[in-house]
């Protein structure tokens, strides 16, 4: 399967550093995933608190979602943890 990557406009201007920014990840359900990306996050924010995180699983169970809301404070902080994401074999999606 083809990766998928939507991530918003490089116009600096539209943030408000720093900000509230919702990550949405997607990927097969796997045992790793969570900690992953949790892990490839952290790299770049420092510890995750679980109030942060929200998982929901497909109606099948194949998918899992996980939503990530992070205090980011610029626009390469943005853009090198969507790259770090879009590299894991385990993402299938990145919104």
């Amino acid at each position: 399967m083809g990766k998928i990557y939507i991530v918003s406009m490089n116009n600096e201007d539209i943030f408000n550093f720093p900000c509230d920014y919702p990550i949405k990840i997607f990927g097969l359900s796997q045992p790793e995933f969570k900690k992953t990306v949790c892990k490839i996050i952290e790299s770049h924010i420092g510890k995750l608190h679980t109030n942060q995180i929200t998982i929901k699983n497909s109606s099948k169970g194949k998918y899992t979602s996980i939503t990530i809301r992070i205090i980011v404070t610029s626009r390469k902080q943005i853009d090198a943890i969507n790259h770090d994401l879009q590299k894991c074999p385990l993402v299938s999606y990145l919104l």
